[in-house]
This record gives C-alpha cells, structure tokens and sequence, in this order.
C-alpha cells in the first residue's frame, strides 16, 4: 500500500490530524484529555516543537507545528506511542489506539497558516458539539483568545501578530477571523498532491528536501513527482507543434518526467498503444 510522502527539513509547518485507530474514542473520560495534553507538552519541549493550535476531538486530534529541527515523524512516533501505551494501561486493553499513518500537510505559511489555524479550532463547533470554539476546552482558541492563561508550549504571539500590534485587538480580530471561517471548506480540500498547501514555488522548495528515488517505492505518484511540469507545460498548448516534437515530448514526458503511457496519451487524445509504439520507434532510432 502507497504511503503518505513525509518532507522533514527545518523551519517546515505541519498540520497534523492523528485518529483513533478504526475511529475508536480515544477520549474516554476527562484524564484522558488532560493527559494526552500533558503528553503532548513534552513532546513539544522534548522535539523543540512549535506550536501554533490544537484542538482534541472525540476520535482524533489536530496539530498545527513548526519543527525547527526536522523531526515530525520521531515527535509523533513518540507521542502517540506515550498516549497508546498510558490508554492500553488504564483501561486493561491491547492493540492500537492510534493509526500508524497521520496526516501531515505541509503548510506554506504566507498561504495557508492562517486558514489551518482557523479550522483547526472551528473543529468542534462544525461538529455541533458546542455553538461557539470558547465553549469547548480541549483547544488553543480559548488560551489564543485570552480566556485562558496560555500554556507554555502554545505560541500565540505569531499568530495574533497577522492580525494586530495590539495585543486587545488582534484577539477580537482573531475571534471574528474564526467565526467567520464557519462553514468554510476545510483548507485541505485544497491539497495539491495529497500533503501540500501553499503555492507552486513552496512545493518545488519542498521538494527539494525529499529523500532519494530509491527510498520512495511506495510513495503515492501524485507525491513522488509533485514538482515535475504539467503535460500542458510540457506539450506547450499554446502552439501548435510537429509530429516529429511531439514524438520527442513525448518521450520526454515518459522517461524523464515519469508519466504513463495512458497519461500521456489521455492528454493527446491518442490511444495508450500509439504512444508505446511511439516509444519503441524513438528507442529504435
């Protein structure tokens, strides 16, 4: 089975969403939350963390990160290792109580930092468990909000700072900026290959810290070659071309940029056998 693509390198934004394993509670009596953000806290501190929002829900939880140190995938190993093995402990049972393949979408933050942010805390109000994100304890929009002292692991100054110098009014701001995301699609909808949110320039950035070809068999395609041109790029549709140059697009396409032979010929309108016979001739010559 495919794996979602993890891009680690410094200064990297992560929204993270884990879920219960088969959507199982994993919430089951107040501890149980504390806990988890007393986990949380030192997994924070421990990794060199920072965090912007959380918000836990009933059968999974959200995370908006920055990993000054290139270490999502150690960090969350470690956190859902330390929740798992307190909730098998407490209530006498085996097994996974988280799934082992997280989301992370990577976050470009002049782009989407703010709109992950948003709902991230709206989370619990979409989910008509309460009427307003102050109502409900378990996330940043209270402490972010000034309802609540901040815990120590909270960065609110970043995010309060997109919105005012003052600090009165870039939380009221905030607050309306939130309430006014209800309803909204989430952000992620928006996710280019899977795992990326931001523009195009972000992802060929991002791109640049994945490991080598050899080690991502198992990557999804729509990852591995996020940063490769389009077809439309590389037929050049603005034109008309030539047999001959779209046979060596072709051929381009296929073997230096990885498209399939029905990719390619989806595009072009040609059927999959063409372009193979295409391919053949070209290595013939």
């Amino acid at each position: 089975m495919a794996r979602p693509l993890r891009i680690q390198y410094p200064g990297a934004i992560y929204h993270i969403m884990s879920r219960g394993n088969g959507q199982m509670m994993i919430y089951l009596q107040k501890n149980d939350w504390t806990k988890f953000i007393l986990f949380m806290e030192r997994v924070i501190i421990k990794f060199n963390w920072i965090c912007y929002a959380y918000c836990l829900m009933g059968n999974h939880y959200h995370l908006l990160i920055e990993t000054p140190d290139a270490n999502l995938a150690s960090g969350m190993k470690y956190l859902n290792q330390l929740y798992s093995q307190h909730f098998n402990w407490k209530y006498s049972r085996v097994g996974s109580v988280l799934q082992g393949r997280y989301k992370a979408w990577l976050i470009e933050k002049e782009e989407k930092f703010l709109d992950c942010c948003r709902y991230i805390v709206n989370n619990p109000v979409e989910a008509k468990l309460v009427e307003h994100p102050s109502e409900w304890e378990w996330s940043s929009f209270r402490a972010t909000r000034g309802i609540d002292k901040p815990p120590d692991f909270l960065n609110i100054d970043v995010l309060l700072g997109h919105f005012n110098s003052s600090r009165r009014t870039a939380r009221k701001m905030y607050e309306d900026f939130v309430l006014a995301g209800l309803g909204m699609e989430p952000p992620f909808q928006e996710a280019k290959h899977q795992i990326f949110l931001g523009s195009d320039s972000f992802i060929a950035e991002a791109m640049k810290h994945v490991r080598p070809d050899d080690q991502l068999n198992n990557v999804p395609r729509a990852q591995k070659f996020a940063d490769r041109p389009s077809l439309e790029n590389i037929f050049d549709v603005s034109g008309r071309i030539s047999r001959d140059t779209r046979n060596k697009l072709v051929k381009t396409a296929f073997e230096q940029h990885a498209y399939t032979q029905r990719e390619i010929g989806e595009f072009l309108g040609l059927h999959p056998g063409h372009i193979s016979n295409v391919l053949i001739k070209l290595r013939k010559d």
